[in-house]
């Protein structure tokens, strides 16, 4: 999205329009580089562009500061969201391809633990494991693998383990509501013996 930065003239009393350039939402960036809004994230958060402020990735005020960037933090769609100025999609651009391959270096060793580990309970088991049986052990026992992860251990499709998992999430769910709802007290049955 092209922004533009309006500033009024005071001597003329007009409008001065200035272009800043080509914007980009965190979103928009990973569908540029072919990643998923989850991961872009991590990847920049990893690169040091995005921090974590709450449960969310954010850009920092910092580089607010020196152009990088713009906050939207009161939006009308009521979620806060970054747009990254064209100087910072061109630093982006020199560190990814380091920056993923940092971050998949460093998840090879859990992969490599938790691939280890499913093929030792596996050994345990009378029969194979279906591959939704699988994919949840994997989400219960090593909750901070990606969902590419466990594809590739697995060898299966990213979109399969979404799948899954988000069945996961439904079964444990109603699993909890149901925990949480109240026993109903139902009255005893009449004795019928005690009628004289």
């Amino acid at each position: 999205m092209l922004y533009v930065q309006e500033t009024l003239d005071r001597q003329t009393g007009l409008l001065a329009t200035n272009i800043l350039g080509e914007y980009m939402t965190v979103t928009e960036l990973g569908d540029k580089y072919g990643v998923g809004p989850h991961r872009v994230r991590t990847i920049l958060h990893h690169m040091g562009v995005l921090a974590a402020e709450g449960r969310r990735y954010r850009l920092p005020r910092a580089f607010v500061d020196t152009g990088l960037g713009i906050r939207h933090d009161k939006p009308r769609s009521g979620h806060p969201f970054d747009v990254l100025s064209p100087k910072c999609q061109a630093l982006i651009a020199e560190a990814w391809d380091d920056t993923v391959a940092a971050l998949d270096n460093e998840a090879a060793p859990t992969m490599d633990r938790a691939k280890a580990a499913l093929d030792t309970f596996r050994a345990t088991r009378r029969r194979e494991m279906t591959t939704q049986e699988a994919v949840c052990w994997l989400c219960d026992h090593h909750p901070r693998l990606l969902h590419r992860h466990i594809a590739d251990i697995l060898g299966v499709t990213p979109q399969l383990v979404s799948k899954f998992t988000t069945l996961r999430a439904k079964q444990i769910n109603i699993a909890r509501n149901a925990k949480a709802r109240p026993v109903p007290n139902v009255p005893a049955p009449p004795n019928h013996l005690d009628q004289t």
